[in-house]
């Protein structure tokens, strides 16, 4: 199966080029866009994922969605990145994760314009091409920092950008790129140290925390405490395990 589920995302990344952008509509919350690409991407993966595991289910971020339930479900976002998608900025990613009994069992983050694959089973590991991965061991006042906004959230942005600024001021830098899929794949494999966003969707998280779990990582909802839920949007805070309780501590006094 992983190497169909493979197959199939680099056919999902290949629309991103391949096809046209013709069409870009706006959906609820500012700047929350989407495109022609994002519903074919969802329409082509939707056809391929539920005949690649028989009697399976899947929630989407194109598409009303039935409750997440204990039956194998993919949860999938077609193009994670789509405002860098209108912008041509070349940092968009298709994730998907395989679910049972509401916990993702495989993770996948393709990245079609660096040609990386992230993937992760649970239990087995985190790679990237096929070679293990592992989050870095890097000090918390060398740590790079990457984080979303939450831009469909306007309410969320002063608090964003000053929970960025605190982790400024204790680490080396912070960085932004607009997928928090692809965010979370470098977590896993050492590119940068820790990742927080204040509102994301199960599309947006799910195979990558699972992948960064995999890797060595810590992956939490610092809002909702227990169990990971991926039926939530909330905020998450994922980060290497050797300064999980540095990057908690700061956003605890923040948020």
């Amino acid at each position: 199966m992983r190497e169909k589920l493979m197959q199939i995302a680099r056919e999902a990344g290949s629309f991103f080029s391949a096809r046209a952008l013709s069409e870009i509509d706006q959906k609820e919350g500012h700047a929350n866009f989407v495109t022609n690409i994002d519903r074919e991407v969802e329409e082509y993966l939707q056809k391929a994922l539920l005949a690649l595991v028989s009697g399976s289910r899947m929630i989407g971020e194109e598409q009303e969605n039935d409750p997440l339930t204990d039956a194998p479900t993919w949860i999938v976002d077609p193009v994670d990145g789509t405002t860098n998608l209108i912008h041509d900025y070349r940092c968009s990613a298709v994730s998907i994760a395989l679910c049972e009994g509401k916990k993702p069992v495989a993770g996948l983050i393709w990245q079609p314009y660096m040609q990386e694959m992230f993937y992760a089973e649970a239990g087995k590991g985190a790679s990237l091409n096929g070679q293990p991965i592992h989050v870095s061991n890097r000090p918390f006042d060398k740590a790079l920092i990457a984080f979303g906004t939450s831009p469909y959230h306007t309410e969320l942005a002063e608090k964003s950008m000053r929970l960025a600024l605190a982790y400024l001021h204790s680490c080396a830098d912070v960085r932004r790129s607009g997928s928090a899929a692809i965010d979370l794949a470098w977590l896993a494999c050492g590119r940068h140290d820790a990742f927080f966003e204040l509102n994301l969707k199960p599309w947006d998280y799910a195979a990558g925390s699972l992948i960064v779990r995999e890797a060595g990582g810590t992956f939490s909802m610092p809002l909702h405490p227990g169990d990971i839920r991926y039926d939530l949007s909330t905020a998450v805070l994922a980060s290497g395990a050797a300064i999980a309780e540095d990057v908690k501590a700061v956003f605890s006094r923040h948020i």
